[in-house]
Parts: C-alpha cells; structure tokens; sequence
C-alpha cells in the first residue's frame, strides 16, 4: 500500500457489509437486490468460490462465498445474499453475514491497494476501515 490517499471513480453509494469482523462495500450500481438466505441447494462439482444455487422467483441463481477471495471468516448462522447483475446478464449472489447501510459518498478518499485485484481500496469512515471490492473480478472466477 502506498502512502497517499487518491480520489477513485466512485459510485456516489455504497452497501457496506460484513464477513466476520471484517467491512466491505460495493457500489450500489452493481447490486439488484438484497434477499434472506433461504435453502442454497449445494453444487456439486462446482468452484470452490460456489456455495450453491437458489431459486430466486423461479430462476437459478449462483451463490458464492466472497469470503473464498476476499479472505473475510464467516461466524454468523443467519446471512444474508446480495443480488448481482453481472456483466454478462446472469444473476450472481453473495452470501454475506451482514448488511450493514447504504452509505452516501461525497469525493471519497481511498487508500489505494496494489496487487489485489479484487480490493479497489481502503474507504475510511466514521465506523473504521471498509474495504472497496470490485465485483467484476469476483464473478469472473465463475468463468
């Protein structure tokens, strides 16, 4: 990590949840909706990055677990799953612990991360540290 802050082409929102102890967020752009995590049916055969598929209003959802990648530790028996609509118009769901808000941004400041392409920075709020992810990479290990 370099020494500076840096200004990053931000969503002017951001859904900031929890694996563990740990915060993330991701533009609110990416996300279609957020739902209770019922019955995710496991896949066999799948990448170790999927969790399962779920049945969203009759279609066939993927669930992954970001924490495969974004080496979060998930501890909580109830989660959650935020709803992706992927580049490639297919629906991609993560299990999460928590979701915590919807935060506004205003020009934020970020702590750039080098080498990790699933960490686009370090947001700094008025709760701590939140890590930025950016999603494209995540789901990109579907492929």
């Amino acid at each position: 990590m370099s020494g500076g802050t840096a200004t990053v082409d931000a969503p002017e929102q951001v859904l900031v949840f929890s694996l563990g102890a740990d915060r993330f967020c991701v533009g609110i752009d990416r996300i279609d909706e957020i739902v209770e995590a019922d019955t995710v049916s496991s896949l066999p055969g799948a990448p170790p990055l999927v969790e399962g598929v779920m049945n969203l209003r009759g279609e066939t959802t993927t669930v992954i677990d970001p924490s495969s990648v974004l080496d979060g530790d998930s501890t909580a028996t109830t989660r959650q799953v935020i709803i992706f609509d992927t580049d490639d118009d297919r629906k991609v769901g993560w299990l999460v612990d928590r979701v915590h808000r919807v935060e506004d941004l205003a020009d934020p400041e970020t702590e750039p991360v080098e080498d990790n392409q699933y960490v686009e920075g370090i947001l700094q709020t008025d709760d701590g540290f939140v890590l930025w992810v950016a999603p494209g990479p995540v789901h990109s290990r579907l492929d």
